[in-house]
């Protein structure tokens, strides 16, 4: 018995064939469009079936290689997921969005997704969780294009931070964001992040690192009262510092003089290297910098 397929249907399979490709992506569109208006006629009040045909339509979304529909599909799912406490959920979504705009450099659309996630983390209480996912978002807030983050945005999320995470980490990731504000000639938020990092001195050892940092912001805090006839514990800093002078940098060490001693032989213009709030820099140079400005107003 012969088993060739009829020429009328040899011709289809052979259309079909040549048309697969264009096809297949129109078949999972007409998936995702199903799922998504499944999710949404089944409400607020079915939640597990919303899951259900939202997961199903990000993943469709997902073969198509449509981030956008995939992101914005995750962030609803991750909205509902968290008002019905399905935090596991929520969480998985965020973070799914949040490495997507990260790779893509989204730093606001990034920060959209990461914000509600360190709410649930700090309401779990998942310290160690919440202390990583601070340091993506500060690394994300560092990275961000100038004025891609609004100045309000920022230093709240700063604040939050400070309030947040108390650790030796924090105190460095801290003292480079107050110096990089008072580069741009804000103040306030430089002066609340330079208190932020001397109050660290109580959770940072002598022997790491940030010691350095913290002794540093304890310098920068107490010249800067001076300077703006502010209200510091000036005679307990600079008597902690002094105890341990030889960790300071060359900068801190000459700013440490002046206060501590009433004199130094520096010039100030010596210490400045020039370094804008636009420029990519290390913290030394920085930190010389913003000094090297305190040194001249107390001149």
């Amino acid at each position: 018995m012969s088993t060739k397929v009829p020429g009328n249907a040899s011709r289809l399979d052979r259309l079909l064939g040549e048309h697969f490709d264009q096809l297949l992506p129109w078949k999972r569109r007409a998936e995702a469009f199903y799922y998504e208006k499944r999710a949404e006629l089944a409400g607020e009040s079915d939640y597990e079936t919303v899951r259900e045909y939202y997961d199903r339509a990000i993943s469709a979304r997902g073969r198509l290689g449509d981030r956008e529909a995939a992101i914005d599909l995750g962030l609803r799912l991750a909205g509902l997921a968290h008002e019905n406490g399905d935090l596991a959920t929520a969480r998985n979504h965020y973070e799914r969005v949040v490495e997507l705009h990260a790779r893509r450099e989204n730093a606001s659309e990034a920060l959209d997704a990461l914000e509600p996630m360190l709410d649930i983390l700090d309401a779990e209480g998942a310290d160690d969780e919440l202390s990583q996912w601070w340091g993506h978002a500060l690394m994300i807030l560092g990275k961000a294009e100038p004025g891609e983050v609004s100045n309000e945005r920022r230093d709240e999320l700063l604040r939050q931070y400070a309030d947040q995470i108390h650790s030796e980490d924090s105190a460095g990731r801290l003292y480079g964001f107050a110096l990089q504000r008072f580069l741009a000639d804000e103040e306030e938020p430089g002066v609340d992040l330079l208190d932020a990092t001397w109050e660290r001195r109580e959770v940072v050892r002598e022997q790491v690192g940030q010691f350095r940092v913290v002794l540093a912001a304890g310098v920068g805090r107490v010249a800067h009262a001076e300077i703006a006839d502010r209200d510091v514990d000036r005679e307990e800093t600079l008597e902690l510092v002094a105890d341990h002078r030889e960790k300071l940098s060359d900068a801190a060490t000459t700013l440490f003089e002046h206060l501590y001693e009433g004199e130094t032989d520096a010039d100030p213009e010596d210490l400045k290297t020039g370094v804008g709030p636009q420029n990519e820099a290390e913290l030394r140079d920085v930190e010389a910098e913003v000094f090297g400005r305190f040194l001249a107003e107390l001149d």
